[in-house]
């Protein structure tokens, strides 16, 4: 059983059933003072109409900075939330308008010993967010469903969920937050966001959360046996170790350097059928089927319910020039593929 994270019991209790809880954090200064801040950096990782992260920023002086500014913002307000916890990560999260910005569902790295600790993420709104311009969305209480190791890089280091994007996005609830609205989840919860629709970029913080006295760790995938390299890691790893660098040393076929490593374990990762997959989510409380949702995003992509490309006299989404092969499937595999497709490969290895 992990360590409680937070001072609050009845916030606890929310935590541990859906994983995630949502707060107010931040004071309207202190939402303008980190938004203006933002404003005014140059990061060479930016990508129009894409999603990024002022982690994946080549400069690491300038991400370390970026950090300090995010956490002197944010530490005083985890400090009175929360237990005794240290703050291992901290970026700016933004999503450009455009089609091309939708975010899979996914988890996040496996931070510590969740054995014993938890990690979670405080994400913080810097603008109003809602469905409309990406706001980010969860399968509540998906914490539960799985307890693997979650490893390095992506996406080359196969998640459970890899081929099951069309299966879990039916039902992510996207949560709407005020400007200086916190959404704090285990990085075991899926998550995921919908396209930015307006023509402002979402502006967010997130910060990684754990307590004092858990060791940080970081499993990468070795590229050669396929088993898991696992590492003890401080802060520092984490503003140069992006997955960009992690992925292009995969490709090398080389492992991370200058770390201290604990040893190599089996990789151990769940593999279930769409139907499977199916049964865990139905199976946790409060979870529905959002077709709404879909609905909205069949018509936004062009598509029926059914899957029938609607006759227009312009497409809406054109197609890859990597798709070689005909294009039978259906809406809930067709409406973002080529989005996501593009979106991974910005986020993990650059715009090409």
């Amino acid at each position: 059983m992990t360590r409680n994270i937070f001072k609050n019991d009845q916030l606890q209790k929310q935590f541990d059933e859906k994983g995630f809880v949502k707060l107010s954090m931040l004071e309207k200064e202190e939402v303008e003072n980190l938004r203006n801040y933002y404003i005014d950096q140059e990061f060479d990782n930016k990508i129009e109409a894409g999603f990024h992260i002022s982690l994946d920023n080549q400069n690491e002086d300038l991400v370390k900075e970026v950090g300090s500014k995010i956490k002197d913002v944010l530490a005083p307000k985890t400090t009175a939330l929360l237990k005794d916890c240290q703050i291992f990560t901290a970026s700016y999260v933004i999503k450009e308008p455009g089609l091309q910005n939708i975010v899979p569902p996914h988890q996040d790295w496996t931070f510590v010993d969740e054995n014993e600790f938890c990690s979670a993420t405080v994400w913080t709104a810097l603008v109003d967010v809602s469905e409309q311009n990406g706001a980010l969305g969860v399968i509540p209480g998906s914490h539960k469903i799985f307890n693997h190791k979650r490893s390095s890089p992506s996406p080359q280091s196969k998640s459970p969920l890899a081929d099951h994007i069309f299966t879990l996005f039916p039902f992510v609830e996207v949560i709407e937050m005020k400007a200086g609205e916190s959404l704090i989840f285990d990085n075991r919860l899926i998550h995921a966001s919908p396209p930015n629709l307006s023509d402002q970029a979402r502006i967010a913080v997130g910060i990684g959360i754990t307590q004092s006295e858990a060791k940080l760790k970081h499993f990468y995938q070795n590229p050669s046996s396929g088993k898991l390299e696992e590492y003890d890691v401080d802060q520092s790893f984490y503003t140069w170790f992006n997955n960009k660098r992690l992925s292009d040393l995969f490709d090398a076929e080389k492992s991370p350097e200058g770390l201290n490593k604990v040893g190599e374990i089996d990789r151990v990762v769940p593999s279930l059928t769409k139907e499977e997959m199916e049964a865990k989510v139905q199976e946790l409380e409060g979870v529905e089927y959002n077709r709404p949702f879909m609905e909205r995003l069949a018509k936004l992509f062009n598509y029926s319910m059914d899957g029938e490309k609607q006759e227009t006299a312009e497409e809406i989404v054109e197609p890859s020039a990597d798709d070689e092969w005909k294009d039978e499937r259906t809406f809930f595999q067709k409406y973002s593929l080529g989005n996501i497709v593009r979106e991974v490969s910005w986020r993990v290895k650059g715009r090409p």
